[in-house]
């Protein structure tokens, strides 16, 4: 079973971009820094419902919707058709470490081909596959 996942992930991972090259007011720094920021987004209720019930007409979920606008977002900033994210999941899915303490989060690598110029909707259907496949 191990080498079939391993296998999955050789196959989605291959030849995925290192970077995902983003327009900014300044260069990369030579190393790392892992700082960073978050700014609070707000949406109304209306368009909430509006984008639940898109989710809903494509049989995804709203994290899903919003995954697959941030993924377009991306893509059209940096130029790519192929745009790869981490998105952290829980890690207790399984009954034994139900009582464990501790912190069980893995990173889960979402990727998403966006070549074809193609519509939200299609676009929405690539990311849920792409979701429910990982």
């Amino acid at each position: 079973m191990l080498e079939r996942h391993l296998s999955y992930w050789r196959e989605q991972l291959a030849g995925a971009p290192e970077l995902l090259e983003l327009p900014t007011d300044r260069p990369r720094p030579a190393v790392q820094t892992y700082r960073g920021a978050s700014v609070p987004v707000e949406l109304s209720p209306e368009l909430l419902e509006r984008l639940q019930a898109l989710g809903r007409s494509e049989g995804a979920t709203l994290y899903m919707t919003l995954l697959g606008a941030f993924q377009v977002l991306l893509g059209k900033y940096a130029g790519s058709e192929d745009v790869v994210v981490g998105s952290p999941i829980a890690g207790r899915t399984r009954g034994e470490v139900e009582e464990l303490i501790g912190f069980f989060v893995n990173t889960l690598v979402l990727r998403t081909d966006l070549g074809g110029d193609p519509s939200f909707r299609e676009t929405l259907r690539r990311v849920r596959e792409a979701t429910l496949d990982a």
